[in-house]
C-alpha cells in the first residue's frame, strides 16, 4: 500500500513538472509570436505621400491621411507630422496617421499705389506682410509721401511674411536759383521778388550810411552766384 502511494506521488510530481514546462513553453512561444508581429515605424517626416506610402508598405504598415494644413516650412504634399513617432514599435498592418502640408498660405498683395506711407505700413501689418526697401523720388503728379509704385505688383499671390518694396513720392522737385547780386538795390524792390521765387527773407541788419539812400542793400548772404533752392533764406544788410 505504501509503495503504491509513493508511485502515485511520483507520477503526480512528474505531471506537475511537465505541465509547468508546457506552460512556460507556451508563454515563450506567445511572446515570440507577439514580438515577431511588431515592426519599427519608419521616419515619414518630410516625405511625399507617395514615398510615405511605399515606406509604410515595406514595413507592413498602413498609411492613413489624417488631415491637411498650411505650413511655411514644408512644400505641398509633404508629411508634417506622424503618429506613432519614428523608431517606435507597432504591430503589422496597423495605421501610421500623418498630417500633410498644403504649402505656405498665400495672400493677395494689396494695391498700395496712391496710399500714404503710414497707411501702407498699417495695411501690410494687418495682412502679415512686411515693408521692405523704401525709395523716394520727386514727382509732380503724386503728393509727397504717397506710394508711386510697388514690388510685387498688386494682386500677386505670395506666401505670408514676404517683403514689399515701395517707391514713395518726395513731392515736386524744389526750384533752384543762382543768387543774383542785390547790392545797390533797395529792400523794397527785392523783398517781393524773394517771396515770389519761393525763397525766404532772413535776417535784416541795418547800418547808417549818410551818403546812401535809406533801404539800400549794402551786403547779402549768400553771395552772388551761390546756388539756392526753394525755401532757402537770404540775409541782408541795409542802409538805415
Amino acid at each position: 500500500m505504501q509503495g503504491q502511494l509513493l508511485r502515485l506521488v511520483r507520477w503526480f510530481f512528474l505531471a506537475a513538472v511537465l505541465a509547468s514546462a508546457g506552460f512556460v513553453s507556451c508563454l515563450t512561444a506567445m511572446r515570440f509570436a507577439i514580438r515577431g508581429s511588431e515592426v519599427t515605424v519608419p521616419d515619414l517626416i518630410g516625405k511625399t505621400v507617395g514615398e510615405a506610402n511605399r515606406l509604410a508598405s515595406l514595413s507592413e504598415l498602413q498609411l492613413k491621411l489624417e488631415s491637411h494644413r498650411f505650413d511655411d516650412q514644408r512644400e505641398p504634399d509633404r508629411i508634417i507630422t506622424q503618429t506613432p513617432s519614428p523608431g517606435s514599435k507597432l504591430k503589422i498592418n496597423r495605421n501610421v496617421r500623418v498630417v500633410v502640408s498644403l504649402g505656405a498660405k498665400k495672400i493677395a498683395v494689396p494695391d498700395l499705389r496712391g496710399e500714404s506711407l503710414r497707411t501702407t505700413q498699417i495695411a501690410l501689418l494687418s495682412r502679415g506682410l512686411t515693408l521692405g526697401v523704401t525709395s523716394t523720388i520727386h514727382s509732380v503728379e503724386m503728393e509727397k509721401d504717397r506710394i508711386i509704385s510697388q514690388d510685387p505688383l498688386p494682386l500677386t499671390r505670395l506666401a505670408r511674411s514676404p517683403r514689399l518694396s515701395v517707391l514713395v513720392s518726395a513731392g515736386a522737385p524744389s526750384r533752384a536759383y543762382v543768387m543774383p547780386n542785390l547790392v545797390g538795390d533797395t529792400l523794397e524792390e527785392v523783398s517781393s521778388s524773394i517771396g515770389d521765387s519761393g525763397l525766404k527773407l532772413g535776417a535784416v541788419n541795418y547800418h547808417f550810411i549818410p551818403s546812401l539812400p535809406k533801404g539800400t542793400i549794402l551786403k547779402q548772404n549768400p553771395p552772388p552766384g551761390f546756388r539756392l533752392v526753394e525755401g532757402n533764406s537770404v540775409d541782408l544788410e541795409v542802409c538805415r
